[in-house]
């Protein structure tokens, strides 16, 4: 069997949504959202603009280390121009006394040396001997030194010095390294 209950009990009312309640409601939502929109903005701008003062202090104080090492760069430069010429120079000190070492065994007797001149490698040199047979010993015994090549005669002359005959002579050679 089936029982219809007739009888009407306790319901709640249905509530109708206020029109006017929905059209006051809607502005406030949609100023509070604006304003939280605008706090939001407004902080994240304070924040990029706090993060845009420190990156430019960084930029500045950046620039003024640059500045520091380009100038540290410049005096190093500098530094190593005169530490390359101290060394040339302390290379360049020993090879002259060398050289004139060189020389003034070969000199034979009854030979003098009145010129001398050195142009890097190239070295000339006058002077007068007794005869020509001293000269060629000379030019023998200087290239047997091992400092000097190419040893050339460039003119042998006879002179009169204080009544004696000589020859005046002239040389032309290079160092060796």
């Amino acid at each position: 069997m089936i029982r219809i209950n007739l009888v009407r009990g306790k319901r709640k009312k249905r509530r109708e949504v206020n029109a006017g309640v929905a059209f006051l409601l809607a502005p406030l939502v949609v100023l509070a959202g604006t304003l939280y929109f605008h706090t939001t903005v407004t902080g994240r701008i304070a924040s990029l603009d706090t993060d845009i003062q420190k990156a430019n202090a960084d930029i500045v104080r950046l620039k003024k280390e640059i500045g520091e090492v380009e100038k540290f760069k410049i005096r190093k430069a500098e530094l190593q121009k005169k530490v390359d010429i101290i060394s040339s120079l302390q290379k360049g000190r020993t090879t002259p006394v060398k050289m004139f070492e060189a020389l003034s065994a070969s000199i034979p007797e009854k030979c003098w040396i009145d010129q001398l001149s050195i142009q890097g490698e190239n070295v000339a040199l006058g002077g007068v001997a007794l005869n020509n047979y001293t000269i060629a010993n000379f030019m023998t015994a200087l290239g047997q030194t091992g400092r000097f090549k190419e040893v050339t005669l460039g003119s042998a002359d006879q002179a009169t010095v204080m009544r004696v005959k000589l020859v005046r002579f002239n040389l032309t050679f290079r160092t060796v390294d």
